[in-house]
């Protein structure tokens, strides 16, 4: 069943524009068909009244919850192309809460938020999609553009930034993360040429775990499907509960 986010103006849940012409245009819903709402973190179950115009009915609260349990904030260096486009909606997927977009010394493609207002626009839109897509209740935060010198701004129970000249092992990351439920965790990743020592060394300064993501080098893209993955898992079922089974 289509879900759709909506505004609570004065009390009354709203549907845009895009959605209603989504709904009868592009589903072509017709009178008695039913569809998802989400505001303010709670989802409905509504009913088409009328096509035209258009009006829907709240039929009753729905009791899902498709939400991690804990925050991951992605602090990622700004990659080139179009990698940004879908490292956001495959975030939006894996549960995570919060990107902030980071420009680093090695970023190729730089950001700045006084002039990147319609870049935001679209990579919000991408994250209404994705969310309403994959059933999540909350849309991931992503609206601060910084320089790498702020990255001890964002306060979390763990933060690790991952780094192919870490002398760590997959098994101090595990370590590291089957204990992570109910946490805010910090995860620092590069643009692709990755990042200086310098930055590493100032990164761990700041309470960062410098953590390997395996033997092999990553694309910048891959290295966020990589460890959202994990965190995800290990934040939704816990490495525990999948080793009862």
């Amino acid at each position: 069943m289509q879900r759709y986010f909506a505004e609570l103006i004065d009390s009354n849940i709203t549907l845009n524009k895009d959605d209603i012409f989504h709904i009868t245009k592009v589903m072509r819903c017709r009178v008695d068909d039913e569809f998802q709402i989400v505001t303010n973190k709670q989802i409905y179950l509504a009913k088409v009244d009328s096509l035209d115009p258009f009006n829907f009915s709240i039929q009753k609260v729905l009791d899902e919850n498709h939400e991690l349990d804990g925050y991951i904030r992605l602090l990622y260096c700004i990659p080139k192309g179009e990698k940004l486009d879908l490292v956001i909606q495959k975030s939006v997927e894996l549960g995570i809460s919060e990107i902030v977009l980071v420009n680093s010394s090695r970023c190729v493609r730089r950001l700045d938020k006084s002039i990147s207002s319609n870049k935001i626009v679209r990579f919000n839109k991408i994250i209404k999609e994705a969310s309403e897509q994959c059933k999540r209740s909350i849309l991931m935060k992503l609206d601060d553009i910084i320089d790498y010198k702020d990255i001890g701004n964002y306060k979390a129970d763990e933060s690790f930034i991952a780094y192919e000249g870490s002398e760590t092992s997959l098994s101090d990351l595990n370590k590291s993360l089957h204990n992570i439920k109910g946490k805010t965790i910090n995860v620092l990743i590069g643009s692709e040429g990755g990042f200086s020592k310098e930055e590493v060394e100032y990164a761990e300064k700041r309470n960062y775990k410098v953590i390997t993501l395996g033997n092999r080098i990553l694309r910048s893209e891959t290295s966020c499907f990589y460890i959202l993955s994990l965190l995800s898992f290990y934040m939704e079922s816990g490495i525990w509960d999948y080793l009862k089974f």
